[in-house]
């Protein structure tokens, strides 16, 4: 009769299971208070603290795209879209756009600004043409600026524009994009 004593009916747990058994009974209870919520918080807080952090979105932006471009024997005449968006009333929003050298816009000036009303969310939408004289990359620039409840905001964005040349490839070495230095005075790739 083994694993019995004498005198009772029902079999006895060997006395090296009892710390196997206190070790999963503590792990149990250990588990359980790791997740409850720390002192002072509210009753299911815990559940907010494991949710994702989500970035804010900035309330304004801007985008500047290609629409078209007429080539011409020598340069040509490139369609840009400025599309401003905002997520709330901004006041005093202006956009401006800036031709890099030796490009104007349709109207003969180098820089153009405009005064939009975004005092309330809304999405702008504003076509603008570009004079090339030559072939070239050249990257134009544009920025949008305003006030939201009282504090300055500012986005800015830029389009590259490729009138009669190729996008260099980029070479992959390492895992990487590696692209050749651009020399002193020669426009970035």
């Amino acid at each position: 009769m083994t694993g019995r004593t004498p005198g009772f009916s029902r079999p006895f747990l060997p006395v090296s299971l009892f710390p196997v058994a206190a070790i999963l009974a503590a792990g149990l209870v250990g588990g359980a208070l790791c997740l409850a919520a720390p002192p002072g918080t509210a009753p299911g807080a815990a559940k907010r603290l494991l949710q994702p952090t989500v970035d804010p979105q900035p309330p304004m932006g801007l985008t500047v795209d290609v629409v078209s471009l007429q080539k011409n024997a020598a340069g040509g005449v490139a369609s840009l879209l400025l599309r401003v968006t905002a997520d709330v009333g901004v006041e005093g929003a202006v956009v401006s756009a800036k031709a890099p050298a030796n490009l104007v816009f349709a109207d003969g000036s180098a820089v153009r600004t405009w005064n939009v009303d975004l005092t309330t969310a809304s999405t702008l939408a504003i076509p603008v043409d570009v004079i090339v004289p030559e072939d070239g990359r050249y990257v134009i620039p544009a920025e949008v600026a305003g006030t939201v409840r009282g504090k300055p905001i500012r986005r800015g964005a830029a389009c590259r524009l490729l009138v009669g040349v190729e996008e260099q490839a980029a070479r992959i070495r390492g895992g990487a994009n590696e692209y050749q230095a651009a020399e002193a005075g020669e426009p970035a790739p």
